[in-house]
């Protein structure tokens, strides 16, 4: 089970200053109180802004053993388990922003590359007059391929495809994460899909991983 938080710095906050929090203090926080049960936990923060103006400032990825898992986790964090955790988002979270929602990951190329020139998300949410469905399977046969057409050397290419659980929708309905030499033409391919109505964001990160003990 996977699922992707768009977080929000608080405005007091720096992006610099919020990733320098959120590393040094809240990861390791949040592993020693709340996150048992977690397999990955990655933070893909927002480095430079290759298309569009994301609201967020870092994705973080969590993969869970089961659905189980995930919702103790949520259970721990609505506790006197989670006090702790919680009062420390609100020192640097624009808590009330942050989104969240399930994902199923498509894996499209190669393995993962973190020592590659560059680290990218594009993230994509259908047109509003689309049908999500048929817009998903267009862009993953043929956005995805230009995609990589539009990188140098890509090594790595993962599609995240979002899921609709019956609350409210994703905010996006792809995020396709990308590791490659260097960026070739991403704004180009970017400003392709919004022309046809999608909206889209694309920049690059800096990853972050913690090594987790629950498999």
């Amino acid at each position: 089970m996977n699922t992707l938080a768009l977080i929000v710095r608080r405005p007091d906050h720096s992006r610099e200053a919020f990733r320098e929090h959120y590393e040094e203090i809240h990861a390791p926080l949040a592993m020693e109180t709340v996150m048992e049960g977690t397999t990955r936990y990655v933070r893909h923060h927002v480095a430079a802004e290759l298309y569009g103006a994301p609201f967020f400032d870092v994705v973080t990825a969590f993969s869970y053993r089961d659905a189980a898992d995930a919702a103790k986790l949520m259970a721990r964090l609505e506790s006197a388990e989670g006090e702790r955790i919680i009062a420390d988002e609100h020192t640097f979270m624009d808590r009330d922003r942050n989104t969240f929602f399930l994902v199923e990951e498509l894996p499209v190329l190669g393995t993962r590359d973190r020592s590659a020139g560059l680290s990218a998300l594009a993230m994509v949410k259908a047109p509003p007059e689309a049908d999500r469905q048929a817009f998903l399977r267009t862009y993953e046969a043929e956005s995805i391929p230009a995609l990589l057409d539009a990188s140098r050397s890509p090594v790595w290419c993962l599609q995240n495809r979002a899921l609709e659980m019956g609350g409210p929708p994703p905010a996006f309905d792809a995020v396709t994460r990308l590791h490659a030499a260097a960026d070739g033409d991403l704004a180009a391919w970017a400003a392709g899909l919004g022309a046809q109505g999608a909206e889209v964001v694309v920049f690059s990160v800096t990853e972050h991983e913690t090594v987790t003990p629950w498999d």
